[in-house]
């Protein structure tokens, strides 16, 4: 039978001893805001070599140099894409007409390189509103999802592999603690510690540079609660039986790599090919850090947003479900299976 006070008690044990590990707390607040801090002195915000020019018309279309094509279904799409500063130009080549967005500063090199190559066929210019948003605002909340990712993979696998291995969970097995209230207290331990590690982050973030925020601050929480819930649970699938700290380093390392180049966190997928947007969207971490970008810079709802709450809905119950069920006490249970 489920024990609110046992279960509380193996919470709090979880929270005092990653609030007394100097060297972890540390690292969780400092990564973000240094990463912060770094890219906007680094970066002049949006100074790059390379452009990425939309057109929504299957044709044949000249290459430009330093600069990528990349195919839309629509026009709307097309521009809508160029508002939010995911490509620097739309073209149309059965309109004659180049859109270029208002208030970025790459306009003018890419308008240069596009009339040098079709000159001496004129085009007609106009212009979009842009949404002005800098390139830390558009990191920022996929570097939010990133830290979220790495302290609920490593603060939920890692920390019960460590503690199978240690033979601490040997001792909690002959105690009246029953597995769903250890797992589950793991897992409200990590939340928790996600929710306000998240708020100081933002909190901090603004202090250091302007953070856009069009939508909800409670469709935010929404969203970014899920997707805590669906990466801490890939982390205890992970750790459901293993007992070495070496394979459970590798594995979780195995899945952060791709997470962290596929899911738009440092750069957009556009004009990736279609394989590589797909892969993407099977990502949780992708979900979260598009879902929580939408909201702050598009004031997107959660309406817009069904299929990735119900993917990170989803995954969190599966994960977890299939985690616990898979769950062992003993490194020796662990490693004969």
């Amino acid at each position: 039978m489920f024990s609110f006070t046992r279960f509380w008690s193996i919470v709090d044990i979880r929270n005092k001893a990653f609030y007394r590990d100097i060297g972890a707390l540390g690292w969780v607040f400092l990564f973000p805001l240094l990463t912060i801090m770094s890219f906007s002195y680094i970066f002049n915000m949006d100074s790059t070599d390379v452009f990425k020019v939309g057109t929504y018309e299957n044709l044949t279309r000249p290459q430009i140099a330093m600069a990528k094509w990349v195919e839309f279904e629509s026009k709307g799409d097309a521009l809508e894409k160029l508002k939010n500063f995911q490509v620097d130009m739309v073209v149309s080549f059965t309109e004659k007409t180049y859109w270029l967005p208002k208030g970025s500063p790459k306009s003018k090199a890419i308008k240069k390189l596009f009339l040098y190559e079709q000159l001496p066929t004129q085009y007609q210019e106009k212009y979009i509103k842009g949404q002005d948003i800098s390139y830390v605002q558009w990191l920022f909340p996929g570097l939010l999802a990133l830290n979220v990712m790495f302290m609920a993979l490593w603060g939920v696998g890692w920390v019960i592999v460590r503690q199978r291995r240690l033979g601490i969970l040997k001792r909690y097995k002959v105690s009246p603690l029953t597995a769903f209230e250890y797992i589950f207290a793991q897992m409200i331990s990590r939340l928790f510690i996600l929710i306000l590690s998240g708020g100081i982050v933002y909190a901090g973030s603004l202090l250091l540079h302007p953070i856009r925020m069009v939508g909800s601050y409670i469709d935010l929480i929404v969203i970014y609660v899920l997707g805590c819930l669906s990466l801490s649970s890939v982390g205890l699938i992970v750790a459901a039986r293993m007992s070495s700290d070496e394979m459970v380093n590798g594995i979780l390392n195995l899945l952060t790599f791709p997470m962290m180049f596929l899911s738009e966190v440092w750069f957009s997928l556009e004009g990736s090919q279609d394989w590589v947007k797909t892969l993407a969207q099977c990502m949780p971490l992708w979900h979260m850090s598009n879902g929580m970008r939408k909201i702050m810079l598009e004031g997107a709802t959660l309406a817009d947003l069904g299929q990735s709450l119900w993917i990170l809905l989803i995954t969190a119950g599966v994960f977890m479900a299939f985690g616990s069920y898979l769950f062992q006490w003993n490194s020796n249970a662990a490693s004969r299976n």
